[in-house]
């Protein structure tokens, strides 16, 4: 059985976590479930008339005007919600410890700032109560063990786990050299935290797949069943109709 919360994680930053968030959207709404989408933190995010765009976009190449949240509601039209915002694209510890004190190197106790895992997962809560889903995406940021101030989106997972909310986590991973590893670290670390890996999705399908990448699909199989791969790019040439109604056939989902 599906659970009802499931964190999609990455194994790095850049590996298509939020595409491959609304391609899993996609499919569970397709099946007829109610599906929304929290997302703990955002980094990089700014609004496009804010005032310092212009020197940030110069000083930040991965800052961005449209959040995480705002690329999965515009390619499923899903409910989402974003539970603190960062304007600087860093881990969230170092954003928050800039965006308090000004400086890099101040002392001020940036975590302070940061929402705890228990009230992660009360935001993350409230929004299941309130939109009545039957499943919530809960997107985390770049990687599972990213510092989200003294704790980890493996921690915010962990406290739903210990309330007794159904949770599990999909790993979205990339196909090239070196996946083998960084997937079987991420999967460790969350079953470390008796948080179970419900799947693999590869985040940006090269076509054609080279060799080495055909052949780490077969292999990653061994870490965690493979529920699909999410074509490379999809998430940036195809509209709403489009992707939605393409999605539910990259996927396979056993329930």
């Amino acid at each position: 059985m599906i659970p009802r919360c499931l964190l999609v994680t990455g194994t790095d930053t850049g590996v298509g976590k939020t595409t491959a968030t609304a391609a899993l959207a996609a499919a569970l709404t397709a099946a007829g479930r109610r599906v929304v989408m929290c997302k703990p933190i955002q980094t990089g995010h700014i609004s496009p008339d804010d005032p310092q765009r212009e020197q940030l976009e110069a000083d930040y190449s991965d800052v961005v005007t449209e959040s995480d949240a705002q690329i999965v509601a515009r390619l499923t039209g899903i409910h989402t919600f974003t539970n603190i915002t960062l304007r600087l694209p860093m881990a969230p510890l170092p954003a928050a410890r800039v965006e308090s004190a000004g400086s890099m190197s101040s002392t001020t106790d940036a975590a302070s700032i940061l929402p705890s895992p228990a009230e992660h997962a009360e935001f993350i809560r409230t929004v299941a109560e309130h939109t009545s889903a039957d499943h919530v995406l809960i997107e985390g940021a770049g990687g599972v063990l990213v510092d989200f101030g003294g704790h980890t989106a493996a921690d915010v997972a962990a406290c739903l786990s210990a309330d007794r909310d159904s949770i599990g986590a999909v790993i979205v991973a990339r196909s090239r050299l070196g996946t083998l590893n960084h997937t079987a670290l991420t999967a460790e670390a969350l079953e470390s935290r008796q948080i179970s890996v419900t799947g693999i999705i590869i985040g940006s399908w090269p076509e054609p797949a080279p060799p080495v990448d055909r052949d780490n699909r077969c292999a990653l199989s061994a870490i965690a069943p493979i529920l699909g791969a999410v074509p490379a790019g999809s998430g940036q040439r195809l509209g709403r109709g489009e992707f939605t109604a393409q999605a539910p056939g990259w996927l396979h989902l056993p329930w």
